[in-house]
C-alpha cells in the first residue's frame, strides 16, 4: 500500500526526469512564449483604453480610506467661519466684511502660527484695504481653466500686492468622472505663462523655507489623499473672542503650526464628494497641507505598472483553482479524487470576492446618505 510519501517521492522524481530531459536555453523559452507576451500586452492595452487600472486604484483607496482609523492632525488647525458666525458677524452679506475678515485673521496671528491659508475669495475689491498681518500668508483664489488645460485665475486681494513672503495659490479641487475629490496637484499652469502653487503644496513650501525637488512632470500629477486628519474646527467667533483675553498670545495655540480660515456657510457653496463623504473646501485644503507637510500624501502610479499589477490579480485569481485542481490530479490520477476538490476551492473564491463587494456595496451606500442641504431660494451665491 503506497503512503503519502512514497506519492511525493514518485511525483518529485517524475517532474525531475521531465525537466532535466527537456531543458531549453533562455532565448528559446522566451521564443516560445511570444504568444503569451502578445496576449498580455494587448491586455495591457485594453485595460488602458477602458480605464480599469485607475478604477482599480480607486476602488482599492476608497476600501482603505473607510477602515482607516483618524489621526489628530499636529500640523495644521483649521478655524471656520459657519452658517452662525456668517449670520451673526458678517450680516449673511457676501463679499465678507473685510474688517471683520482682518479681525480674525489678527486673532489667529496673536497665537503665533508659522503660516496661515486663507481659503477665502479676496478678489472683489473691497478687500483692497484689508489689514493682513506680518506673517506668511498663502491667499486662495479661484480660477476658470480653458480648453488646454491652462487657468486664468483672480489676483486676491482686490488686485493688490501682497506682502513679502506672502503667495497666492489656486484653490482648485480637481474631480474625477464621478465628481469625487481624490486629490489635488502640486502646480497648475497658467494661461499667461508660468504656474499657480495649490494651497497645501505653498503651506508646505513656506514651512520647509525650500520647494522640494521633484520633476517637473510630476508637479501636474494628481497626488491623493487618504483623509486620515481629523480636524475639530475653531469657531471664528470663539476665536474673535478668546483673543481680547490678556493670556491668548501668551499661549501660543497655533505656533508653529499652519492655520486654515475658511468658510463653512451653506451661501458658500463650498462642500464637495471625497471618499470620506461631503467636506468642505477649506478642510481639503486642510488635509492636504497636513499631507504635504507629513508626507503622506499617496503620489501616481504609472499606468503601465498598475495594468501589468491588474493582469497580475487576475492571472493569480485564476491560478487558485488550477493550480489545486493540478496539484490533485497529479497526487490521485483520478477525476473523482480530484473533481471533488473543485466546489471547495470555487466555494473560497466566491466567499473571498463576495466579502470585497459587500465592503464597497456599504462604503458607497454610507456616501450616497450623506447628501448636501438643499439650497435655500433667498440665499445668492457668492464666493467663499
Amino acid at each position: 500500500m503506497l503512503t503519502g510519501d512514497d506519492i511525493l517521492d514518485r511525483e518529485i522524481a517524475r517532474l525531475q526526469h521531465l525537466i532535466e530531459n527537456r531543458k531549453i536555453s533562455f532565448l528559446g523559452r522566451l521564443s516560445n512564449s511570444k504568444p503569451a507576451l502578445f496576449v498580455i500586452a494587448i491586455m495591457v492595452l485594453l485595460f488602458q483604453m477602458r480605464n480599469l487600472p485607475e478604477t482599480l486604484a480607486n476602488s482599492s483607496l476608497d476600501a482603505a480610506i473607510a477602515v482607516e482609523r483618524p489621526v489628530q492632525a499636529r500640523s495644521v488647525r483649521l478655524v471656520t467661519i459657519d452658517n452662525e458666525d456668517y449670520a451673526t458677524m458678517f450680516h449673511s452679506r457676501s463679499p465678507l466684511d473685510p474688517a471683520l475678515l482682518a479681525k480674525i485673521l489678527v486673532a489667529v496671528a496673536k497665537g503665533h502660527p508659522r503660516a496661515i491659508v486663507v481659503d477665502i475669495d479676496t478678489s472683489d475689491v473691497s478687500f483692497l484695504n484689508l489689514g493682513a498681518p506680518q506673517i506668511p500668508t498663502v491667499w486662495n483664489t479661484s480660477g476658470e481653466q480653458h480648453p488646454d488645460g491652462k487657468f486664468s485665475v483672480d489676483a486676491p486681494l482686490g488686485g493688490r500686492a501682497m506682502a513679502s513672503g506672502s503667495v497666492a495659490a489656486l484653490a482648485a479641487v480637481p474631480q474625477d468622472d464621478r465628481g469625487v475629490v481624490r486629490g489635488y496637484r502640486h502646480t497648475y499652469p497658467l494661461e499667461t505663462g508660468g504656474s499657480i502653487d495649490s494651497p497645501g503644496f505653498a503651506a508646505a513650501r513656506m514651512v520647509e523655507g525650500h520647494a522640494p525637488e521633484e520633476h517637473e512632470s510630476l508637479a501636474e500629477e494628481m497626488h491623493f489623499l487618504d483623509y486620515r486628519y481629523r480636524f475639530v474646527p475653531i469657531k471664528a467667533r470663539d476665536l474673535v473672542q478668546d483673543a481680547d483675553s490678556s493670556t491668548w498670545e501668551k499661549l501660543g495655540l497655533f505656533a508653529g503650526q499652519v492655520v486654515v480660515v475658511g468658510g463653512t456657510y451653506r451661501v458658500a457653496r463650498d462642500q464637495f464628494t471625497t471618499p470620506k463623504g461631503l467636506m468642505d473646501g477649506c478642510e481639503i485644503v486642510a488635509q492636504a497641507a497636513a499631507a504635504e507637510i507629513d508626507g503622506t500624501f499617496i503620489s501616481s502610479a504609472s499606468r503601465w505598472m498598475t495594468g501589468l499589477l491588474m493582469i497580475a490579480f487576475l492571472v493569480s485569481l485564476a491560478m487558485v483553482p488550477l493550480l489545486s485542481v493540478a496539484s490533485n490530479l497529479i497526487l490521485f490520477h483520478r477525476f473523482a479524487a480530484w473533481g471533488a476538490m473543485i466546489p471547495l476551492v470555487i466555494a473560497v473564491i466566491v466567499a473571498e470576492l463576495y466579502s470585497k463587494a459587500a465592503l464597497y456595496l456599504a462604503f458607497y451606500q454610507k456616501v450616497a446618505k450623506l447628501k448636501p442641504a438643499e439650497p435655500d431660494t433667498e440665499d445668492v451665491p457668492s464666493p467663499s
